[in-house]
């Protein structure tokens, strides 16, 4: 962030959208579209929350 004292948001939030992490079983990274979106490919899963339990119901593009 080039050592600034005052660190801005914005500034912060490119960093972030413009690193490629390496997550715990695949590498994520983020479009360069004004939307950022996330491009880990089968990285998104579902859960479903009742009664304080979280019911993990698969990966977000198999599950029906």
């Amino acid at each position: 962030m080039g050592g600034d004292a005052e660190i801005k948001p914005g500034r912060v939030a490119e960093c972030v959208f413009r690193t490629r992490y390496d997550g715990v079983a695949r590498p994520i990274s983020f479009s360069m579209d004004p939307c950022h979106g996330l491009k880990a490919e089968n990285a998104s899963f579902l859960y479903q929350a009742r009664d304080e339990i979280f019911l993990f119901l698969g990966r977000y593009d198999k599950v029906r």
